[in-house]
């Protein structure tokens, strides 16, 4: 291989590991992975958490200017399954032979290209993050309840009655609603707290809307960037409460 051949493969390696990065991923190049076997050197290696269990993704890089071979993802297979990794990407934007894609075929290897991975990882990873939405809106209900009423509202998680302030079972309602308004239903659709949060006590669907409405979300990527504001926020206050409480408790 040249060094513009290694060049180029170098910089094919760096821009797959920032594709995965900029979905909030951890990528790492040129890395040992060891295996039952031995150990092996892979081009880009990925690491994960899903709804708390880490996942390992192998990524092999070929910047070639002629099809990948079915041989080529055969060794990728066996370093996925003799590193126990959960996932193999191979990356190449020159396509895959025949055989390749038979190899890799009602396996956990995919055969890619950027342009290709953008789309379907994004949503992925998105649709997933949604999944752990969901179980970060029960852990907030579990902890919400165990306070008194007293103490939601003298620590700010609930306006007294009549009074106007923060409504932690609102936004609970309203992430949750919306969260499984996309898994269920998809897009695009509107977040509007008040309205989501009455979706969600009511069971309604009236969170749908059309592509180029206002506001219109398409995605579950910037559904989750619009989320997290509302769940971060909750868990915040939360946080502050149980350690308040906690404190008074231990005097």
């Amino acid at each position: 291989m040249g060094q513009g051949a290694v060049t180029d493969w170098l910089e094919y390696q760096e821009e797959v590991a920032g594709l995965f990065r900029s979905l909030g991923l951890s990528a790492a190049t040129n890395q040992s992975v060891a295996g039952v076997r031995t150990a092996h050197n892979v081009d880009v290696v990925v690491r994960s958490k899903h709804a708390g269990i880490d996942q390992l993704w192998l990524i092999e890089c070929k910047r070639w200017n002629k099809p990948v071979s079915k041989d080529t993802v055969l060794t990728l297979r066996s370093i996925v399954n003799d590193a126990g990794a959960d996932r193999g990407f191979m990356m190449a934007e020159s396509g895959y032979q025949s055989g390749a894609i038979e190899a890799a075929r009602l396996t956990n290897v995919t055969l890619t290209s950027i342009a290709a991975l953008k789309v379907t990882l994004s949503e992925e990873i998105g649709m997933a993050m949604l999944r752990s939405m969901l179980e970060r809106v029960d852990s907030c209900r579990d902890r919400y309840w165990e306070m008194s009423k007293e103490d939601r509202i003298a620590l700010g998680l609930r306006p007294d009655v009549l009074t106007d302030g923060y409504r932690s079972v609102q936004v609970m309602d309203a992430v949750d609603a919306t969260a499984r308004h996309a898994l269920h239903r998809g897009f695009p659709l509107k977040y509007d707290l008040q309205l989501a949060a009455l979706v969600g006590s009511t069971g309604g669907s009236d969170l749908k809307c059309g592509t180029d409405d206002e506001g219109a979300i398409t995605n579950a990527i910037a559904l989750c960037e619009v989320l997290e504001t509302e769940i971060g926020e909750l868990e915040h206050r939360l946080k502050h409460a149980e350690a308040v409480i906690h404190a008074r408790e231990s005097k």
